[in-house]
């Protein structure tokens, strides 16, 4: 019996399967998908503690994931985007691979002509994953989309997020290296890197044994960019070594921010596709003087932008209001510039500081707040019904233009110069591009610096008029003109208002837009029952209806996370980078970065890129049309925007097949714009 005993855990023990060290699994960004069209996979691996898998040149020793995949005829799936690694001792070796989590990105196309009704994506291979031993593990994932309309699941956003943000963004620049007492010396043209900012920087090659990994690698600056002096390797050959990697850079501002690129060895100059803003100057070329003048030139030309006309057209028509009350014109038109610059300097702070403390946002960051867009609808309902009459605050147009000599009166013109610099935040001017760019990436003091001289540009103009008493005689006398021009010029405030209505609607959906409609109600109410009655019941009803109303806004959140930017008919595709690499591999691409609270990118799609003309061009050159929503914040459109020097939308790009660069176009679009350069691509 004991034998028999015996003999069975013996049989039990050996067919027994040991608990796998790294689990795996495919987490698909869609419930459904449509022919024609790709969507996003996730290769997750959950690994055990002290067990690590590797990356694609797993370093002294180990190996890279091997999966195979079987997937329906026409179905394509590209490569995995391999997230930047980290540095493994083992011994006296160094491996480069991943502990606890790795989220491995990777999209998969559908055929317009796919006939069945599900899509099964099928992998199996061996991932090796190490500790004291090594154990090639057995992996076999599934998943399976149905076919239907595109449905993005939204309850894994999360996942995706965190995986494209680990993903080594591709950058364009000149690296060489040359070879100095048997060291190799490493430039990659990184000339954003503020050196005095970095803890740590971490190279990975892509070619295996070019270097010593073990070896400690040691950083400077210099006007050519990073230089790591590194040990070359066993089958480092100064002829042809192709020094190609990923550089990973440790900041030590805020929390600890971590950067990582992925380079490509070139000694020449950029390509003629590269990132070369409309007035002429890559953002590395970009110096101070020039950007400042960029950002005066910028903002002087933000006057005549849809969203910030008419708010100066207020304060010129307070102006012929009281252009006879002499000097004091010239003190009002320093509290309207002082408001401008004050306003400027005081989001470069807050957009400085959240950018050090690891946020990917740029210029208009505010209005992908849906709480912001609620306020500042609110804001332009009051100032129209202040322009239309139904009450008044301190005077003549709410004090915001009031040129009179009191105290109050510069306060309104400050408030003023303050209200212009929030409208024009969906506005991106000509110039404005490479300045404010240049601005993010230099240290805080010339940041600063360069939005306030955005700031004085866009005050240029009302200020000239104070100080120029030629140009205030040529003013009309005031009349009845004046009250006919102030209530015209409530209609653009409530256009304004309703245009913000419909940006929350694409941030939150159709129930925040009625509810904020409701706050609306409730401001318009409390403004009427106040011009009434001064009594202090009325008074008291007025403010709760005004607190309900900003209760109402306050709690505005985003609800839709995939882009709900009309994709203009089905004719232009999602924006992602898995996308674009799959789409340049059919023929060229046009990239539309965009936002819906992006003013200037609304008129650029209505004027020269929604028109038959342009449409007709994309169809006969087979260019593929993408839109990358930046309406609510989106890091994977951020990155891509600072790819190419910019810290907000408007950005076009017109990609030829399998470039890694792009040609930029300008700002500000015109259909003969983008026909010349259909032409010339």
């Amino acid at each position: 019996m004991l034998l028999l005993v015996c003999s069975l855990l013996s049989a039990l023990t050996a067919n027994a399967q040991p608990a796998p060290h790294v689990r795996v699994d495919l987490v698909a960004a869609v419930t459904s998908i449509a022919p024609g069209d790709l969507f996003d996979v996730v290769f997750r691996q959950d690994i055990d503690d002290e067990w690590h898998t590797y990356w694609t040149n797993p370093g002294d020793s180990g190996a890279a994931p091997d999966i195979k995949w079987t997937v329906p005829a026409g179905v394509f799936v590209s490569a995995f985007k391999y997230p930047y690694p980290e540095r493994i001792p083992y011994g006296p070796l160094m491996n480069y691979g991943y502990h606890n989590e790795v989220l491995m990105p990777f999209s998969v196309s559908v055929p317009e002509d796919y006939p069945a009704d599900v899509v099964d994506i099928k992998g199996t291979g061996r991932v090796l994953v190490c500790a004291d031993i090594c154990i090639p593990e057995k992996v076999e994932v599934m998943v399976s989309i149905p076919i239907g309309l595109t449905v993005v699941d939204d309850a894994v956003s999360d996942t995706f997020y965190m995986a494209q943000s680990r993903v080594p963004v591709p950058i364009d620049v000149v690296s060489s290296f040359q070879v100095d007492a048997d060291k190799i010396l490493l430039t990659v043209g990184l000339p954003a890197v503020q050196g005095n900012r970095i803890d740590a920087v971490e190279y990975f090659p892509f070619a295996p044994e070019l270097i010593d990994n073990p070896a400690s690698q040691i950083f400077t600056m210099s006007d050519e960019g990073l230089v790591l002096t590194l040990e070359p390797g066993y089958d480092f050959d100064e002829d042809s070594a192709d020094l190609s990697g990923v550089i990973v850079i440790h900041e030590s501002v805020g929390e600890g921010i971590v950067s990582s690129f992925e380079f490509r060895m070139d000694d020449s100059i950029a390509p003629s596709g590269s990132a070369i803003p409309e007035d002429g100057h890559a953002l590395g070329e970009t110096g101070l003087l020039a950007a400042l003048f960029f950002a005066f030139l910028g903002g002087l030309i933000l006057n005549l932008m849809p969203c910030v006309f008419p708010v100066l057209s207020i304060k010129i028509l307070s102006l012929v209001e009281s252009h006879h009350d002499g000097s004091s014109i010239r003190l009002h038109g320093l509290a309207y510039a002082g408001g401008v610059v004050a306003s400027f300097v005081a989001i470069a702070v807050l957009l400085i500081s959240l950018r050090a403390g690891g946020e990917a946002i740029g210029w208009g960051f505010q209005l992908q707040s849906p709480i912001v867009v609620s306020m500042v609808a609110y804001l332009f309902l009051v100032i129209g019904l202040n322009l239309l009459g139904v009450f008044e605050i301190g005077g003549t147009l709410m004090s915001l233009g009031s040129s009179g000599g009191s105290s109050r009166g510069y306060l309104g013109s400050v408030s003023t110069g303050v209200l212009a610099t929030i409208v024009a935040a969906p506005c991106t001017a000509p110039f404005m591009g490479a300045a404010v760019g240049y601005a993010l990436i230099q240290d805080p003091a010339t940041g600063v610096l360069v939005f306030a001289s955005l700031g004085l540009g866009m005050a240029l103009p009302y200020v000239l008029l104070c100080y120029a008493p030629g140009l205030l005689a040529k003013l009309p006398r005031p009349g009845q003109w004046m009250v006919v021009m102030k209530q015209l010029l409530a209609f653009p405030m409530f256009a304004s208002a309703v245009w913000l209505l419909w940006v929350l609607g694409v941030q939150a959906g159709p129930d925040a837009m009625v509810q904020v409609l409701t706050g609306a109600l409730l401001i318009a109410f409390a403004l009427w029952l106040l011009n009434q009655s001064g009594s202090a019941v009325a008074r008291l009803s007025a403010l709760l209806l005004v607190f309900a109303a900003i209760y109402i806004g306050a709690t505005q959140e985003t609800r839709v996370v995939s882009s709900s930017l009309d994709t203009t008919g089905g004719e232009a595709g999602v924006y992602s980078r898995n996308a674009l690499a799959i789409a340049q591999q059919k023929g060229p691409v046009f990239v539309n970065f965009t936002a819906a609270w992006c003013i200037t990118c609304k008129v650029n799609e209505l004027n020269a890129l929604d028109v038959d003309s342009v449409k007709l061009a994309f169809k006969d050159n087979a260019i593929t049309y993408l839109k990358g929503d930046w309406t609510n914040e989106d890091p994977g459109i951020t990155e891509a925007l600072q790819e190419y020097g910019r810290t907000g939308v408007p950005l076009y790009l017109l990609y030829a097949k399998d470039a890694s660069r792009a040609t930029v176009l300008p700002q500000i679009l015109t259909p003969g714009i983008v026909l010349d350069a259909l032409e010339a691509l």
